[in-house]
């Protein structure tokens, strides 16, 4: 492999996140009846396939490539590349190539992926599920979607997709099956990591296993919907047909007061687009008896960010991660570099929050806000309320691009937290473990929540 990373002709790069030039607004979607003037050739094709490896080879934190034979992946995604009759087949190949390290964040993204990434735009049903007593229950529902305008509503019980049934028979093939062990994004599944214990264990493996079948069933209508049967709460049965539909989902944040005591900050992305609104958030709370931090659903973001927010709960300055990154020099050890987080020494004027303080967690948890979660939990004695996170916590610093102005994402930096807890594959296990019930969710209580408030008024008054 050491041969091969010497002929390298590296990929230009770009930021891994925020707007970008080189890729028109209306870049098409990757064709699956033609292939473009970048990848007309078999010579070509093999050649960017090369050099998108070698990209990964040099780059990839872990000197070991997970334990993945990658000279073997390289093979493969050789052969397959040279054969491809469309741009799509092209793509699929390098896709599967950064998919076999198992990485949450290292991938393959089409033009059209890489500016819908930046701008926060998916293809998406809107509705999110769980697994409640042997149960696939609809847990969330995102407003002005097509599940919304569908009627779908939070604790409907989703019983079948197409043909299929989501029964008992199901759940124990699902169990059974140890393709389900490993997450794959291609098949319709999210980053999340498997957990240790044994239920949560169980409901990453069923919904897993739903969404591939829900992805699978979907594909033959080519974009003509996805037809559910679900269960309503009195009773009812409702079959709708749901075609998934590409919208932005921009970053939000929101502070509220719970009882005029105890400050709610809850946001979805650690961007800049927040930081005033997130700064505003921060000085109001400082008037809170005690403070939560709401990071369910927040998939992350900039590192920056991370240290940032994290910094303002911090009176004085802490070793908070080690990191781990490739050594530049010969390419087959590993640097542990150290990260510190504290007070902003430039802004001495805004005090630091020091009042008890919890955060709450859940399966989309992921990236910097698990980075977030873990640093309050061990600087800050936070405590952490909900459900295991994702366990998908690696740096991306640039994204290498393609001749077509597709990108290659490589976590070049992998994180073990200042008391030595893996982070990347290991998800976060809370404080306080609260799991809704099917009631809970039906009649709008949010019990991690009501948690989380009672355990830092309690800490108040100690």
């Amino acid at each position: 492999m050491a041969l091969l990373l010497a002929a390298c002709a590296p990929l230009p790069t770009r930021p891994s996140a925020g707007p970008i030039a080189d890729v028109p607004d209306d870049v098409a979607a990757a064709s699956a009846t033609s292939l473009s003037s970048a990848f007309s050739t078999r010579a070509i094709r093999m050649d960017v396939a090369d050099r998108a490896w070698r990209v990964i080879a040099g780059n990839f934190y872990d000197p070991k490539m997970n334990g993945v034979d990658w000279s073997a992946v390289r093979r493969v995604a050789r052969a397959r590349a040279a054969v491809a009759a469309n741009d799509n087949e092209f793509y699929a190949a390098l896709k599967d190539m950064a998919a076999a390290l198992g990485d949450s964040h290292t991938m393959v993204l089409t033009p059209r992926e890489t500016l819908d990434r930046r701008r926060f735009v998916s293809t998406r049903i809107g509705m999110q599920l769980t697994f409640i007593d042997n149960r696939v229950v609809v847990s969330e529902v995102e407003p002005d979607s097509p599940a919304a305008r569908a009627g779908v509503t939070v604790g409907d019980i989703l019983f079948a997709a197409g043909t299929t049934r989501f029964d008992g028979a199901f759940i124990r093939t699902a169990l059974a099956d140890p393709r389900l062990a490993h997450g794959d994004v291609l098949a319709g599944d999210g980053p999340e990591a498997l957990p240790t214990q044994a239920l949560d264990n169980e409901r990453v493996r069923v919904l897993r296993a739903v969404r591939r079948e829900m992805r699978r069933t979907a594909l033959p209508a080519r974009g003509g919907g996805l037809t559910i049967d679900l269960v309503r709460a009195d009773g009812a049965l409702l079959r709708t047909q749901l075609v998934a539909t590409a919208s932005a989902r921009p970053p939000s944040a929101e502070l509220r007061w719970l009882d005029g005591q105890v400050a709610l900050i809850r946001f979805t992305r650690f961007v800049p687009e927040l930081r005033a609104e997130l700064e505003a958030a921060l000085e109001e709370a400082r008037k809170a008896r005690a403070v939560i931090v709401d990071l369910r659903g927040n998939g992350g973001g900039l590192i920056e960010m991370f240290r940032w927010f994290t910094g303002r709960f911090m009176g004085e300055e802490h070793l908070v991660m080690r990191s781990l990154s490739r050594d530049r020099v010969d390419g087959r050890s590993q640097n542990i570099g150290e990260m510190y987080v504290g007070p902003d020494r430039f802004d001495v004027a805004k005090a630091p929050l020091l009042q008890p303080l919890a955060v709450l967690v859940d399966g989309r948890t992921g990236s910097a806000a698990e980075l977030a979660a873990v640093v309050l939990a061990e600087q800050r004695s936070a405590v952490l309320v909900g459900e295991p996170t994702c366990g998908c916590v690696v740096g991306v610093r640039f994204e290498y691009v393609l001749p077509d102005g597709g990108g290659v994402r490589v976590a070049e930096t992998g994180f073990v937290s200042a008391r030595g807890a893996r982070l990347e594959g290991a998800p976060t296990q809370p404080t306080v473990r609260v799991t809704p019930t099917l009631a809970d969710l039906r009649s709008g209580h949010d019990v991690v929540l009501e948690e989380a408030q009672r355990r830092v008024l309690k800490a108040n008054l100690r």
